[in-house]
């Protein structure tokens, strides 16, 4: 009696052979099985009673094996791995003349296996992070990591080897990675532009890990080419913090008055209602000493020339964002500055404003339409520094932390955070959650 290796396929073997087929097995697995095969000549199972059929066949019992005086190709449709080795063992001492077959572990049937994943610590204590950059922007990444890491209280090097002890050892970048022995190595993918990076790195995820790319169109872009979905993810980059959002600056160009003709004051009424981190102010004119001083109380950068000098003006005038003006005395001649250095202009719709077609960008006539303006800049400005807020190093750790908690096999919760973002854990192809 001889039992069959995986890579001997049934059907071949079958083929050049002129032994009668027995199936071993009546249950889910034979019933799916039984149309795809050749002539079946006996069906045996341990619940045969003499009475029993399938498909027709009587179903005898194991002993009856002995009795069939002839050549045997046995299938054994069971699904349960330890009783296929039961009743293998079984076979194997009975004086019989058979060749035996596993239908759940053959190449001649295409079954598949879901992977298995073993839990292997339910802590991570150490991270290696492995770095062969000698530029700034990768040892950056390394530098971050480690001191988020050290925050968490888990143990983080960088050096230019791995260690066999870490728990994980993280390469930046995948390039100069060797894939000799599996040391629960994952890799920094930062982008793939030549064939060449695409057969190493289809080289380096047979033992490596997981992949992890800086985006999702990196990671889609490699599983067309033919990288394993399975090991590969996408965690996007972080962005320091340090950097705060680039301030609107607002010019004024004329001097204040004894009659109220400019109104002066509603600059303050404005500057109550906007947020000094996203406005700056450059006057140049006489009598706002006492509204500056408001204004920087309030937290306003001001930048104030209380005597004009033409020289400043005409260096003044070409570094603003938005010129502003809220009188209604024909017009301000520092709107026509502004227009001549292509500055977007908010003023009042009056006088010669008018007679330069399109040269008001945000036509205003009272403090609530001035405010309203600004907001809608400081909103839209906002906005744009909210999308990168969650940037942060310390999330960049925290999602590594749950895709090696996963490929480690940790059973701890790692899902807590589902629909707070996409990539990191839930860029996994997951199975058996």
């Amino acid at each position: 009696m001889q039992v069959m290796k995986f890579e001997d396929n049934f059907y071949d073997v079958l083929e050049n052979t002129d032994r009668v087929l027995v199936l071993y097995g009546i249950g889910k697995a034979a019933k799916k099985v039984y149309s795809y095969l050749p002539a079946v000549s006996y069906v045996i199972d341990q619940k045969a009673d003499g009475v029993m059929t399938f498909h027709d066949i009587l179903v005898r019992q194991p002993e009856e094996l002995k009795k069939i005086n002839k050549p045997l190709a046995i299938l054994i449709c069971v699904q349960d791995v330890e009783i296929s080795n039961e009743i293998k063992s079984r076979i194997q001492k009975m004086d019989i003349n058979a060749i035996v077959f596993e239908y759940c572990n053959n190449s001649g049937f295409d079954i598949y296996h879901p992977v298995k994943y073993v839990s292997t610590r339910k802590q991570i204590k150490y991270v290696r992070l492995v770095c062969h950059s000698s530029g700034w922007i990768l040892d950056k990444f390394a530098d971050r990591m480690k001191e988020q890491l050290q925050l968490r209280g888990i143990r983080a090097e960088i050096s230019d080897s791995v260690d066999s002890e870490a728990d994980i050892n993280h390469h930046i970048p995948f390039h100069p990675y060797e894939p000799i022995k599996d040391y629960a190595d994952t890799l920094m993918i930062t982008h793939v532009d030549s064939l060449d990076k695409l057969n190493l790195l289809k080289h380096q995820l047979r033992t490596a890990r997981m992949g992890i790319c800086m985006s999702r169109e990196t990671m889609n872009t490699l599983v067309n080419w033919g990288i394993p979905r399975e090991k590969l993810c996408y965690i996007n980059p972080a962005q320091d913090g340090a950097i705060k959002p680039k301030k609107y600056t607002l010019g004024i160009t004329h001097k204040t008055y004894m009659d109220g003709r400019k109104r002066v004051e509603a600059l303050l009424d404005i500057c109550n209602v906007i947020d000094p981190s996203y406005f700056k102010f450059k006057i140049m004119g006489a009598g706002w000493e006492n509204i500056v001083k408001e204004m920087q109380a309030g937290g306003f950068e001001v930048e104030y020339y209380p005597e004009f000098d033409y020289e400043v003006y005409v260096n003044l005038i070409p570094s603003l964002d938005y010129y502003l003006f809220w009188g209604f005395d024909e017009g301000s001649m520092g709107y026509l500055d502004a227009l001549a250095a292509g500055v977007e202009t908010i003023v009042t719709p009056q006088g010669y404003h008018l007679d330069v077609k399109e040269g008001i960008t945000y036509p205003c006539r009272t403090v609530d339409d001035f405010t309203d303006v600004l907001l809608e800049l400081q909103n839209k400005r906002k906005k744009r520094t909210e999308l990168v807020e969650k940037w942060t190093w310390s999330n960049y750790v925290d999602k590594h932390l749950e895709v090696w908690s996963y490929i480690l096999g940790n059973d701890n919760e790692i899902y807590h955070n589902k629909h707070f973002y996409e990539d990191g854990i839930f860029s996994v192809l997951v199975t058996n959650v």
